[in-house]
């Protein structure tokens, strides 16, 4: 979630490579603030982790209290894409036939990644407006973490939303009801970026919160059964899980 990358005409160097194959990446990298110290977490506290009612964030963090509603249906690509290559390699793995995106913003990863499946995108009531009008032949909702009756899916994808959310219990509470074979969660990584947050709030305003690592990890396992949690996209500072719902694995 982040500024929309603005596509330029090909150089010459573009044309020649693309005659091979091989194309040059505009893909949006954090650059972070100018100064180094300071911008990094002290090194005893980077495998900090709180407590439960601080969703495992490290004791002394400033969570924002406030959203900020972004408008992301004029993104396209550049960010957490390698989220959804992930999503479509899952999906192949295991037959999926419907996947269900929260908080799926344009749907434009979505629809290029998963769209020969059922796809159920949601979001904030004006994004869901706008995406009806766009792709009328696709299945959008409005993101109602307490709806009483909810669809079921396959694959469920929360690709940096967990972060917007002032109760993440919510969202993931949602995805248990769901009862998906599979969740994919991306996030920010607190510790990779750069920008002095590490006591927050976060220098990004539509953020409530940020997690390290291991504090994700020890909030997501009371959830999920963690299969794999690793840095996708270093650049983007983004941490990727993949896993199961607890109530699957038993």
């Amino acid at each position: 979630m982040a500024a929309m990358i603005t596509a330029t005409k090909k150089n010459p160097a573009e044309k020649i490579l693309g005659r091979f194959g091989l194309y040059l990446t505009r893909r949006e990298s954090l650059g972070g603030s100018k100064a180094i110290l300071g911008s990094h977490p002290p090194y005893d506290q980077l495998n900090a982790i709180g407590t439960r009612n601080d969703y495992f964030i490290h004791k002394g963090y400033r969570h924002r209290s406030v959203p900020q509603y972004m408008d992301d249906t004029v993104y396209s690509w550049g960010w957490q894409e390698e989220v959804y290559c992930l999503a479509r390699e899952i999906a192949d793995k295991h037959d999926f036939k419907s996947v269900m995106d929260v908080g799926c913003g344009s749907a434009f990863k979505l629809l290029k990644y998963l769209g020969k499946d059922k796809t159920i995108g949601l979001d904030v009531a004006q994004t869901c407006s706008k995406l009806r009008n766009r792709y009328p032949d696709r299945e959008w909702g409005v993101a109602d973490f307490s709806a009483e009756i909810v669809p079921k899916a396959d694959l469920v994808i929360a690709s940096d939303v967990i972060e917007h959310l002032v109760d993440p219990d919510m969202l993931l509470r949602f995805i248990l009801r769901v009862a998906p074979k599979h969740v994919i969660i991306s996030t920010p990584d607190r510790n990779l970026l750069r920008h002095g947050t590490h006591n927050g709030p976060p220098h990004n305003i539509a953020h409530i919160r940020e997690w390290n690592m291991p504090e994700l990890h020890a909030y997501l396992s009371e959830f999920l059964e963690i299969d794999e949690h690793f840095i996708s996209y270093a650049a983007q500072a983004t941490q990727c899980v993949l896993a199961r719902p607890r109530s699957a694995c038993s």
